[in-house]
């Protein structure tokens, strides 16, 4: 659970949380890069609210500002230096290792006692169903929809700003959302059977 909680604060960050003047000051000086690894920071000190008293989530928190802002910046100097095409391997290789980071990181935190939160304060932390959907939501909105993007600025002659595609995501969100509830019905109603 802890890894999808993990996974939802860093798509929360990188995607829906990174406008594209927050994208254009990561390329004109490493404030902006700073100013982006904070939100990624601040999303994952939320994900981890019910372990803040263990040292191990703090390690966690600290690990991935500094693993995300070396890497965030390594990819932007490599960008400019050496990606005149616009190639996506970049921006795929820096999700990935994001990704990994996490997952190798996540164990460390497995099995610590969380805090005695209220019930309806931990629902978002203890229910993998809505977990598991609001990563969905997520990747079916704005990651797919930056994504896109990405092989569409590759094609272009010219700089092409992220514009994001609302009526797109609607459609994917309504579609996904349809398809999750069916198949939690399905699950759910499997296990009374």
């Amino acid at each position: 659970m802890i890894f999808l909680d993990l996974i939802i604060a860093h798509l929360l960050g990188d995607f829906v949380f990174q406008s594209n003047d927050l994208i254009q000051k990561k390329y004109k000086t490493w404030v902006g890069t700073f100013q982006h690894v904070c939100i990624i920071t601040l999303f994952t000190v939320l994900a981890l609210m019910p372990y803040w008293e263990h040292r191990e989530t703090w390690v966690v928190v600290g690990t991935i500002f500094g693993v995300h802002f070396v890497q965030d910046w390594l990819k932007i100097a490599y960008d400019i230096n050496f990606n005149q095409k616009k190639s996506t391997l970049p921006f795929f290789v820096d999700q990935i290792l994001h990704v990994t980071l996490i997952y190798f990181l996540s164990p460390m935190l497995e099995g610590l006692a969380p805090l005695a939160l209220p019930a309806w304060l931990m629902l978002p932390y203890a229910n993998e169903i809505l977990a598991v959907y609001a990563m969905g939501v997520i990747l079916f909105s704005f990651t797919y929809d930056i994504t896109l993007y990405q092989f569409t600025r590759q094609k272009s002659k010219k700089p092409l700003e992220y514009k994001p595609d609302y009526k797109g995501m609607r459609s994917r969100l309504g579609i996904y959302t349809l398809i999750y509830l069916i198949t939690v019905i399905l699950i759910v109603g499997g296990r009374f059977m």
